[in-house]
This record gives structure tokens, sequence and C-alpha cells, in this order.
């Protein structure tokens, strides 16, 4: 079964993992704005069409995509890192387990925020506070600069072509892809 989202960017596909896991935080990032914007227009405009169409790509992307993006580091990349770390990983190491944890609550963030975004998309009046939208944009962007800043610099170093290649395999099959059709 293919995925209803289209995970690769124009600049990224599975023979680049790396690219795939930074486009999808730029998409993380930009859906995020969009839920502050969903926020907005809520207030002026209630839950007309364009407020539905919004809120449901943003529950489409965070209950579709971001899952498997977790999924891609703790079943994929986490582990490996884990495995050749040497001790200049340390920073690396201990931001994992952050990234990790703060992978639950940010699943439990968007729980709260699919909630209402589910009554928005049946046409209920509904308030998202700004807060709560600025607050799960923040939390996003703070995963998001970790894992760039601290993670991405160790699975460079210690990631090799193999290990990519395996990386993109595993995340193509996640999404319901087969490699060999990809190629």
């Amino acid at each position: 079964m293919k995925s209803a989202i289209e995970f690769r960017s124009p600049d990224a596909g599975y023979d680049d993992p790396v690219g795939m896991w930074l486009a999808c935080h730029q998409r993380v990032k930009r859906f995020a704005a969009l839920l502050g914007r969903v926020s907005q227009h809520l207030e002026q405009s209630g839950a007309d069409e364009e407020a539905q169409r919004a809120a449901a790509s943003i529950r489409r992307y965070f209950n579709e995509a971001a899952p498997r993006h977790h999924e891609d580091e703790e079943e994929d990349l986490f582990p490996l890192l884990r495995e050749r770390a040497a001790a200049e990983d340390e920073p690396a190491l201990a931001a994992m387990d952050r990234i990790e944890a703060e992978h639950l609550e940010l699943a439990a963030l968007w729980r709260e925020v699919d909630a209402l975004l589910a009554r928005v998309c049946s046409g209920e009046r509904v308030a998202i506070a700004p807060e709560l939208a600025a607050r799960f944009a923040a939390a996003y962007d703070r995963h998001i600069e970790t894992e760039e800043g601290v993670i991405l610099t160790a699975l460079r170093r210690v990631l090799r072509p193999a290990d990519w290649q395996q990386v993109g395999r595993s995340m193509a099959g996640r999404r319901g892809l087969e490699w060999d059709e990809l190629a």
C-alpha cells in the first residue's frame, strides 16, 4: 500500500535519507506554523471551508508522516549511532535520550491539538488557543534544533554509505514502498 503523503522532496529521495530527514523537519515547521495561522483564522472566520482544509492537512501530516519520522530515528538512525559511537559522540548520545523522551511529550501535545483540529474538520466552531499553537511550534523547533545541531553531526561522522542505504531501504519500507520499485 502506498502512503497518502509524498515523503520525498525535490532534492532528496530514499537514496538520501539525511536529505529526506531534513526535508521532513522543514515540513514539520511549515505545518506547525500553519497551526498558528489556523488558530488566528478560527478567531476571525470560524471553522469555514478554508479552516477545515488546513486542519485536515495538518492532521494528515502529524498523524501519518510525523510518526514515521520518529520511527526512522528510533528504529534506524539512533540504534546505528549508538552502535558506532565513540567517546566524542557523548553529547549526541545524551541528546538522543532527550529526543526519544521528547517524542512521547510531542505525541501527548499532538493528541491535544489533534482533538481540536478534528472538531474544526467537522465544521464545529472551536478555538485553538494561540498559546497552544505557539507551544506546539516551539516544542518542535527545539526538538529539530537538537537533532540537526547535535545528532546530525555525529550521524554524518560515524555512519558509512552502506548504513545510509540500509536506512533508506528501511524508511521506504516503513512507508509501504518497495525499494526495487524506487530504482
